[in-house]
């Protein structure tokens, strides 16, 4: 084919083609090619993806421009350009047509009117007050939104085809509330005290010790619900609240419930940890009841977490159960079984007049927090949101809902049946058999799921949409990548352990079980909530990670620390080593840096979202009202013109949350144009006003 004799070439972008050509839309429509992909690729990969034949189609499209029908384009143009007034200020609107291209921060910025479209869809609160920098094609496919729809609506909208819908001032108050917030940070701060970091200094006891058991049981037991209620729980709630209203472009049901649940989950944390540490030294009747509370608030919690996520998905206008929906919920449900029978065990333990939980249930219990909730809920986001942000094929929905029942059933059955096996084996050998076989087949199911989840993913295949033309951040990924292959080590030696107890009845040491489970809960869970944290975070606040040289040290530092412990924690113990010991002690404090990098990283990005849009408030005194005049800074500098706008119809001033909020995304020009005021009448008040 000879690119030369064409004007419109195969690596032209479908949209610019458009814009340019507007004759040309047609022709695509003609062969089927105009909705592809959104229009963001070239002619040629649209070609292909669309299966036409491209030489075709550029012939067609080239014998179209000598007599293009440009006299109606003109005139359009011409009748548009008369039509914009003195509102239209150079930066109150964008240059030409939204295209997939375009970020949403730049559509918001430019179009404030647009943030009615985005309401609608429930995607006000993504990004901040402008919106992420992020091209509104993936952000919209990210996001379950018809892109072509959304991006249709927005330019009808622009040029004043359709009115633009309100923004309800219950819908501004809740999208700039970011519920998820307190719940990263204080899930982050937990990391930084009683959870990884009290469990680092634990290790490094240890190691100096020389031995695992030099500390204490019950501060292992009580670091460890710290790690799995506040570090991973909090982290996960809080970033359910977040997601789910946006998967299903809907609000939160309720954020009252919302911040009830944080409460009462970080009250029985915190009474949980402190009087089951202080238990041994004074085993008092109120440090029961003051544990029980503990217990019972964490219920509270859970339950009411549930009835948010069920109420929001369910206000969404949907037809069908979604497979990834079946994995966040058992994942959920786990969460309130795990939560309910702790409390259960708990009050055993009390009731026993004991200070340590039963040994038989340790093992049911943690594999059911780590596998049952946390590794469920994290499959339900990944196959949801992964498959969308790589462009990947949708995961084959029959796999996955066979998946998500296997490794339901092999939580449940390795649950029941380990214990039972452990307590059969001395005086009931048949009822030993069958338990310890039910007990390997589960083992044999969950490594099965868990090789079939990953395959389903369709991670090592060719991505079906190319975004390569938009600028998307991907340093979240290698975080993915890493979770995954700790999975795959965590799995691999969980197989190895269940073929050795079942086949010999020796049960394998706790060094090897402890490395294993570090596997799964720092190089797998903590990896993948570094990396969704990293991704979904900055994306929230509508900027740029603070440091991301910060973050591939984190990545290092994670990863190291968790190798090492892996490593050198059963290689420590079964061959006795001094050196073994003292690197397996110093692996626990690297994860403790690493966990603090991204602690500082996310709470600066958490900050610079708040800070976004203030640095032109100090920009010098007001001396001109003027169209581009920014509603905040007039407001601040010269509080009497919030009486004047007030009379001129903006009401929503009136509110304080609003007043802090929306102001600081619009100028007058902006303004007028949304409440259809006279701007000329506006500024010359204003003026007078500031003057006197």
């Amino acid at each position: 084919m000879n690119q030369k004799n064409y004007t419109i070439t195969k690596d032209m972008i479908v949209n610019d083609v458009v814009n340019n050509y507007p004759q040309t839309n047609e022709i695509f429509t003609k062969y089927g090619v105009d909705t592809c992909c959104g229009g963001i690729q070239s002619i040629e990969l649209t070609a292909a993806a669309c299966n036409v034949n491209l030489e075709e189609v550029l012939k067609t499209l080239n014998e179209a421009i000598p007599a293009p029908p440009q006299d109606i384009e003109e005139d359009k143009a011409v009748r548009d350009d008369a039509e914009v007034t003195v509102e239209d200020t150079v930066d109150s609107e964008i240059g030409g047509e939204i295209t997939g291209n375009t970020t949403v921060k730049e559509i918001i910025m430019h179009n404030p009117e647009t943030k009615g479209v985005f309401s609608k869809y429930g995607l006000l609160e993504c990004g901040g007050e402008y919106g992420p920098e992020e091209a509104i094609y993936f952000f919209a496919r990210v996001h379950n939104v018809d892109p072509d729809s959304l991006i249709k609506e927005l330019n009808d909208v622009i040029r004043g085809k359709v009115a633009a819908p309100e923004v309800s001032s219950e819908d501004a108050v809740s999208a700039y509330e970011n519920i998820y917030e307190k719940f990263i940070k204080t899930a982050i701060i937990i990391a930084l005290s009683t959870g990884c970091v009290y469990g680092a200094f634990m290790l490094f006891y240890m190691g100096i010790q020389h031995s695992l058991y030099s500390v204490p049981k019950v501060l292992i037991e009580t670091h460890g619900h710290t790690q799995i209620f506040g570090w991973c729980g909090l982290f996960i709630m809080g970033v359910s609240y977040f997601v789910l209203p946006r998967f299903y472009a809907v609000c939160i049901y309720s954020g009252r419930l919302a911040n009830l649940s944080f409460y009462f989950m970080v009250a029985g944390i915190l009474l949980i940890f402190v009087y089951r540490t202080l238990l041994p030294l004074n085993n008092h009747y109120f440090f029961q009841i003051l544990i029980l509370s503990g217990c019972l608030l964490e219920i509270l919690a859970v339950l009411v977490f549930l009835i948010v996520a069920v109420k929001t998905v369910l206000s969404a206008e949907k037809q069908e159960l979604e497979t990834y929906e079946t994995f966040l919920f058992s994942g959920y449900l786990w969460f309130l079984i795990v939560t309910v029978a702790h409390a259960g065990i708990i009050y055993y333990m009390l009731d026993a007049g004991e200070t340590l939980i039963p040994h038989a249930t340790i093992y049911p219990l943690r594999h059911i927090q780590v596998m049952g909730f946390i590794t469920l809920v994290i499959f339900g986001v990944l196959s949801r949101t992964l498959p969308a942000f790589l462009g990947l094929k949708t995961p084959n929905a029959k796999i996955n809902l066979l998946i998500m029942f296997m490794l339901n059933a092999s939580v449940l059955v390795r649950a029941v049946s380990q214990p039972l096996m452990v307590y059969y084996a001395d005086f009931d050998l048949p009822f030993y058999y069958v338990f310890n076989t039910l007990y390997f087949t589960s083992g044999c199911v969950e490594f099965l799921s868990i090789l079939l989840f990953l395959y389903n993913l369709n991670i090592l295949s060719k991505p079906e949409v190319d975004f390569s033309g938009m600028e998307i951040e991907k340093s979240y990924e290698k975080f993915v990548w890493a979770g995954i292959l700790w999975l795959l080590v965590g799995e691999i030696a969980m197989m190895v352990f269940t073929v050795q107890e079942s086949f010999t009845g020796v049960p394998v040491s706790h060094a090897l079980i402890g490395a294993y489970r570090h596997a799964v809960t720092v190089g797998f869970i903590t990896m993948m909530i570094f990396g969704f944290a990293s991704r979904i975070i900055p994306i929230s606040q509508g900027v740029k990670l603070h440091s991301y040289s910060s973050l591939t040290m984190t990545f290092i530092l994670i990863n190291a620390g968790s190798a090492l412990r892996v490593i050198f924690q059963p290689l420590a113990v079964h061959t006795g080593s001094v050196p073994s010991y003292l690197i397996m002690g110093i692996s626990g404090l690297i994860e403790s840096v690493a966990i603090l990098l991204f602690g500082i990283n996310i709470w600066r990005t958490l900050r610079d979202g708040k800070r976004q849009g203030t640095d032109e408030e100090d920009h010098g005194k007001l001396t001109t009202v003027t169209a581009s005049t920014n509603v905040h800074h007039l407001i601040k500098q010269h509080p009497p013109a919030m009486d004047i706008l007030i009379s001129k119809g903006f009401t929503q001033l009136k509110n304080p949350i609003l007043r802090n909020t929306m102001t600081r995304a619009v100028n007058l020009g902006q303004a007028t144009k949304m409440h259809n005021t006279d701007l000329d009448q506006l500024l010359k008040e204003l003026n007078e006003s500031l003057k006197s």
